[in-house]
């Protein structure tokens, strides 16, 4: 089942349609993986109390959906819009054992799926 996310009063979004939120002083600019952007008023801290696993927030700017990540390195982010995010000392270490983690499970997942097509494609009917 999707996350929805409420923002605001009037805003409601799937947490897979959403890169990654960036703090404004007050406001919150939503980055969609679609590239576009919507400006909301509210803080940072509120979304990340209503919003559930899957995004984490590696300095006090970034909300990232740990989809969007491509790689972590040297207390960096690197996300699929080629954006790079420093990590905070402070949450580096753990950061970086849960990204690394969680793209090692995508990648299991992604040849797993290959390897079932090409099965069913040369006739397996196991899987």
């Amino acid at each position: 089942m999707e996350d929805l996310i409420k923002v605001g009063g009037r805003i409601k979004l799937f947490s897979k349609d959403v890169a990654y939120f960036e703090a404004d002083i007050n406001y919150t600019i939503i980055h969609y993986t679609i590239g576009k952007r919507k400006i909301v008023a509210t803080t940072l801290g509120h979304i990340q109390e209503r919003i559930g696993n899957g995004f984490i927030r590696p300095n006090k700017s970034f909300l990232i959906n740990l989809e969007f990540i491509n790689s972590c390195l040297l207390g960096e982010l690197l996300l699929q819009n080629d954006l790079k995010v420093n990590m905070s000392r402070r949450k580096k270490n753990q950061l970086t054992i849960i990204v690394n983690k969680h793209i090692e499970q995508k990648k299991l997942q992604i040849n797993n799926t290959l390897a079932i097509a090409q099965a069913r494609k040369f006739g397996c009917k196991s899987f």
